[in-house]
């Protein structure tokens, strides 16, 4: 039997939400009792019939590095931790995604006093990993927003005096700053493609040398981000992964989704497949696309779109096909398996506010001397060749 000490309450701000017990050794996880404010749980914890053990091992597993984050093996070895799941409770688990956190049974603190919204913390941990020094990360201190950050790119949470807390990314793969590049143009697309408020802003600076996109907490003090994949059902998650290698399963989900009165996500996914398409992104996958949901009155709204690296063929893989001329062309076929569709709603869509928008690929690309002027030319290409598209579709549409 598990000791005392490794016994947990999920809290919700100050209210407290179950206890469970941590194997830190095994990486598990127990549900032990609902607690008298279980009404807060995380999304789906409600919903009847369900496995309340495997829906914590979800939800905690949210909360922590990945295994192909870059650094792991280094950044568990520095700070002395077994596994992803033991980092994620140093400290209490804080995050600047939820509201939830972790308490020891029996420990007495208040969120007032230790939440990363309202309180500045010591970024000395976060520091180091953009430096990507290890040494300096072992002597850091760990009760910080950066141990539950998912993700597989460089990244780390800094406070700023007069924005607040900032996140900092510095990309997936070693080397590579075109993918900070990409994001940042991606998001500045995206801007003037739709409603502001639809997209998460990222700008670019430069940390300790390297290029970074750096962007505000996705939410506010009374919200929370629900993963999609924790939204909608199990069936319509495996109808999403379908999509890539089937077209038609894609106005299937589609269909699915407004049958369901999920209007505002049917938008959105056509949107998020207008921006995919004209910028070729490779990072919109199921995993980075939320909801919000408004802990006061609990209206849910889709979250404004974010984590947009490796768009206009900075990811790895589009840079191997961009380097051989008689590869280039495998660029479409890689990224661009989404055909538009002309029974779509394009009524959102104005052509001209991308007027001159070449001026700014060129203006964020040249920052990098990868992309050379015939690389530029080729990415300016398929941007024009996309924008006609999708102008033609929108034309038609309105005809």
């Amino acid at each position: 039997m598990l000791k005392k000490k490794n016994t947990y309450i999920l809290m919700y701000k100050n209210f407290e939400v179950f206890s469970f017990s941590v194997d830190f050794r095994r990486s598990r996880t127990t549900f032990l009792e609902k607690l008298d404010h279980f009404d807060k749980a995380p999304y789906g914890f409600n919903q009847s019939n369900i496995d309340l053990n495997k829906k914590l091992t979800i939800f905690l597993n949210t909360r922590q590095i990945p295994l192909q984050r870059r650094g792991y093996k280094e950044i568990l070895k520095a700070t002395h931790c077994r596994n992803a799941l033991s980092l994620s409770f140093k400290g209490h688990g804080l995050s600047l995604s939820n509201h939830y956190w972790y308490k020891r049974s029996g420990e007495n603190l208040s969120y007032d006093e230790i939440n990363f919204f309202t309180n500045k913390w010591d970024d000395s941990f976060a520091r180091a990993l953009l430096k990507e020094d290890y040494v300096a990360l072992s002597k850091a201190n760990m009760n910080v927003p950066d141990v539950v950050t998912a993700g597989w790119g460089v990244k780390g949470w800094l406070y700023d005096p007069i924005k607040g807390p900032r996140l900092y990314k510095l990309g997936i793969h070693e080397g590579n700053q075109e993918e900070v590049l990409g994001e940042v143009l991606a998001s500045r697309l995206a801007q003037k493609m739709f409603k502001k408020e639809e997209v998460l802003s990222y700008e670019l600076e430069t940390i300790y040398g390297k290029y970074a996109s750096v962007s505000s907490p996705i939410i506010g003090i009374n919200e929370d981000l629900i993963p999609l994949s924790s939204y909608l059902s199990f069936e319509m998650n495996i109808l999403y992964r379908s999509i890539k290698v089937n077209k038609s399963a894609y106005n299937e989900f589609l269909s699915k989704l407004k049958k369901e009165g999920q209007e505002e996500l049917v938008t959105f996914f056509i949107k998020l497949n207008c921006l995919k398409t004209i910028c070729f992104v490779s990072d919109l996958h199921f995993e980075n696309i939320s909801m919000i949901k408004n802990m006061k009155s609990g209206e849910i709204r889709v979250a404004p779109i974010y984590d947009l690296g490796g768009a206009f063929g900075s990811s790895n893989t589009a840079k191997e096909h961009l380097i051989h001329p008689n590869k280039a062309t495998l660029l479409l076929i890689y990224y661009l398996y989404y055909n538009l569709d002309p029974e779509w709603d394009y009524s959102w869509y104005n052509k001209d506010r991308l007027v001159g928008f070449e001026d700014e690929i060129k203006e964020v690309l040249r920052k990098s001397s990868f992309y050379t002027p015939e690389i530029m030319e080729f990415i300016i290409q398929i941007y024009h060749q996309q924008k006609e598209t999708l102008d033609e579709m929108s034309d038609k549409n309105r005809n």
